[in-house]
This record gives C-alpha cells, sequence and structure tokens, in this order.
C-alpha cells in the first residue's frame, strides 16, 4: 500500500465512501501513480488492465468520431471517481478515450484484484453499481447539453466541474482543447470566453482561465451543472 484513499487533500471520495474493511483491502491492492497531461489511460481498441481513481488528477472521457481529429468530450473524471466503468461490468473494451487533461495523483488496481472485491464484498459492489448509475445519469444529461445549451452556458458548466475536481487552481486549457472538448469551432470559444469575461466571471489570458465570481458563473451555466451535482449526491447516498 503507498497511499491512503481515505484522508488528506490527495483523497478518493469514492473510495473513502466505502466501510473500513473494504477500504483497507483495496488500499492493500492499490498502487500509487503519478499521472501525467495527454497520458492515456483507457481508449477503444486497447485491453484496460487497471481501474484508476484520481486523487487530484482529472481526467476526460470522451467519443472518438469518425473522420474527425479529435474527440468528443462526454465526461469528467476526478477525485469524486473512478476509470474503468467497463471493468465493474465485465468487460476490458472500452468505447469511451480516457485522457488525462489536469497532472496529479491517482491510484490504480489491477482488473484481477478489482474483479476480486467485486465478488466478495457486497458494500463494495453496491458502491460501484451506484456509481455506474450516475455516471449514466451523467452522460445522459451531457448529451442533452450538447443538443441544446449555447457555447457559453456549456463552456460556464465546464469551468464549474473543473474547478470542482482542483479548487483554488487557475484552469489551463487552450482555444482548440476547448473547441474540441465542447465540440464546437474555436471561433465559438473564443465568442463564449469573451460573454464571460465581460461579465467579469472569468479571466482568460494565454490559455489560462481564472475564475472571478463562482455564483455567477454557476448562473451563466445551464441546468445540467445542477443537475449532474444532483444526480451524484442522490446516487450515492447509501
Amino acid at each position: 500500500m503507498l497511499a491512503d484513499p481515505e484522508t488528506g487533500p490527495r483523497a478518493n471520495r469514492l473510495l473513502a465512501r466505502l466501510a473500513g474493511e473494504d477500504r483497507a483491502r483495496m488500499a492493500a491492492h492499490c498502487e500509487s501513480a503519478e499521472l501525467e497531461v495527454d497520458q492515456v489511460l483507457m481508449r477503444p481498441g486497447l485491453r484496460t488492465t487497471h481501474a484508476w481513481f484520481p486523487l487530484d488528477a482529472i481526467v476526460s472521457l470522451s467519443m472518438p468520431a469518425a473522420g474527425k481529429p479529435h474527440s468528443l468530450s462526454v465526461a469528467m473524471v476526478g477525485a469524486e471517481g473512478m476509470v474503468g466503468i467497463p471493468l465493474l461490468l465485465g468487460s476490458t473494451a472500452s468505447s469511451l478515450r480516457a485522457v488525462v487533461v489536469r497532472e496529479g495523483a491517482a491510484l490504480r488496481i489491477p482488473v484481477v484484484a478489482l474483479r476480486t472485491q467485486l465478488r466478495e464484498s457486497d458494500d463494495f459492489r453496491k458502491r460501484m453499481q451506484q456509481y455506474v448509475l450516475v455516471t449514466l445519469t451523467q452522460l445522459a444529461q451531457a448529451t442533452l447539453c450538447t443538443r441544446y445549451h449555447r457555447v457559453e452556458e456549456r463552456l460556464a458548466r465546464w469551468l464549474l466541474m473543473t474547478q470542482d475536481r482542483a479548487p483554488g487552481h487557475p484552469v489551463h486549457a487552450t482555444h482548440e482543447f476547448l473547441a474540441a472538448t465542447l465540440g464546437v469551432r474555436r471561433a465559438g470559444v473564443t465568442r463564449a470566453a469573451a460573454v464571460l469575461q465581460r461579465r467579469q466571471l472569468i479571466a482568460y489570458h494565454r490559455g489560462v482561465m481564472t475564475v472571478l465570481d463562482r455564483d455567477g458563473l454557476q448562473g451563466a451555466s445551464c441546468s445540467c451543472y445542477a443537475a449532474d451535482c444532483a444526480a451524484y449526491a442522490s446516487g450515492m447516498r447509501a
């Protein structure tokens, strides 16, 4: 065991919800890893060998688009969750690409040890099933968001989600990255960022975004941000 998933600023809240005995067993099988930006943890065509529980790293889950150079981001995973949901469902194949977008620490567990935990612990299995259901709800919400909401609303939502997973830190994101993440043209990102800046909600300079008014940013975001938070809170409730 190289890290404690329960306490401290580097903690995974999903693992922290486990009962003490199950948490200790998980910690015994996990190893610490430092994740780097652009590191690929999971992708279509690649056998998934580990599940990852971020501590302060952030991972983007995206769907590759046929004939396009970029993938569309559909979810974000930080200390509230895990990367490797297919493993919870008995598969080592994934249709999503998982890429690190903020460097930091994570715990990882081999697939064999993970499946042993699922088989032997009712509490662990229940928690992971809850997380799968929450993720499915949030993926559906992301589809609705992409279809119906304005770019500046979606950018505000993305910034809030990122800040939740890295509180107190500025957000590093180029126009190109945000365009690929939101599935829009770079000009759309420029206009959306300008709207939020004029309202003095954010400052954006040379690829660094700083949230100036979080309450105002929540007001500028679409309803999907609040829906995501509510889905996690209710879905993970014991």
